[in-house]
């Protein structure tokens, strides 16, 4: 089996949709609110990380799809 494709996801200002730069010295947990340098705004650390869990789990469910429909149209192939 082919492997997937290896991708990221930017966290994306929940305002503005700037992406998010945040301090990289600091560990962000459960609570946080991390400050957009675009529009100042504070973002929910929780609500960025489900935004980020659906994306990645749209990505990897296309990509899975995309390979079994090759897969199933490779075995009806004359």
């Amino acid at each position: 089996m082919k492997e997937l494709e290896s991708f990221t996801i930017d966290s994306k200002c929940l305002f503005c949709d700037a992406t998010l730069i945040g301090d990289t010295t600091k560990k962000y947990s459960s609570g946080d609110l991390i400050k957009c340098m675009n529009c100042g705004e504070n973002n929910d650390y929780d609500s960025l990380i489900d935004i980020a869990s659906t994306e990645g789990l749209e990505v990897v469910s296309k990509q899975v799809n995309e390979h079994f429909e090759k897969l199933v149209k490779d075995m009806f192939k004359d």
